[in-house]
């Protein structure tokens, strides 16, 4: 799109003129609703960018802008949702400056702090991932966040002691996080331990297996020599 039909686009925001006419009603009520102030932090914010000249982009800010705050105001344990509709913002930054200036304004375009936005962005990260199933967890989102920062095998052994379930605290995790960096945990490798137990399983299923061919040949000859000595 060019800066032209961009700079349209901003100016009708800030009245209340009718949407240009490839834009739906429903789309524009909401950039509307955006208000001038908000029009104005997005071009200070991405000032220098070219992100001011891509009309889905700046659409895409503001409309996050609205579901993040919507979510935020109506129900705060959707933090899920906020991080899927932040982790999808930041995937449309193009180049490192826009990233720079999205995390410089953050808090001026959205109504929560960047490190509470950060834990969100990595629950819902670790979720879609499939790292962490939804049903399971937490329902606070400082304790989600906590599970979030989880490595593979700390996660197994979280899900051993039966700390991933929404009802798990901050506090547990963090309990658990500082025994998993305590030196007598260190020397315990959660996930070899796991391995080699599978190993053992296996090789145990397979003895008797062996077992038992083992035990219908020698009933086998017991019967062939009954015959024979009959």
């Amino acid at each position: 799109m060019s800066a032209r039909a961009s700079k349209r686009l901003l100016a009708a925001l800030d009245t209340d003129e009718a949407p240009p006419a490839d834009l739906r009603p429903v789309e524009f009520g909401r950039l509307v609703a955006a208000g001038a102030g908000m029009i104005e932090t997005v071009r200070e914010v991405f000032a220098g960018t070219t992100l001011l000249d891509d009309e889905s982009r700046v659409r895409a800010i503001v409309e996050t802008r609205h579901e993040v705050e919507h979510a935020w105001n109506s129900a705060k344990a959707s933090f899920i949702q906020i991080g899927r509709a932040l982790n999808r913002l930041d995937g449309m930054m193009r180049t490192r400056i826009e990233r720079q200036a999205l995390k410089a304004g953050f808090e001026r375009l959205f109504p929560l702090s960047e490190s509470v936005a950060n834990q969100f962005r990595a629950v819902a990260a670790a979720i879609d991932d499939g790292r962490l199933p939804e049903d399971a967890c937490p329902a606070s989102y400082s304790a989600a966040y906590q599970v979030a920062l989880l490595e593979p095998h700390e996660l197994e052994a979280a899900w051993t002691r039966g700390l991933v379930t929404p009802t798990t605290s901050r506090s547990a995790l963090i309990a658990f996080r500082k025994q998993l960096a305590s030196p007598n945990f260190a020397q315990v490798d959660v996930a070899a331990l796991q391995a080699e137990a599978r190993r053992i399983d296996a090789r145990l299923e397979r003895m008797a297996a062996e077992r038992h061919t083992l035990e219908a040949r020698r009933a086998e000859i017991k019967r062939l020599l009954s015959t024979e000595t009959s």
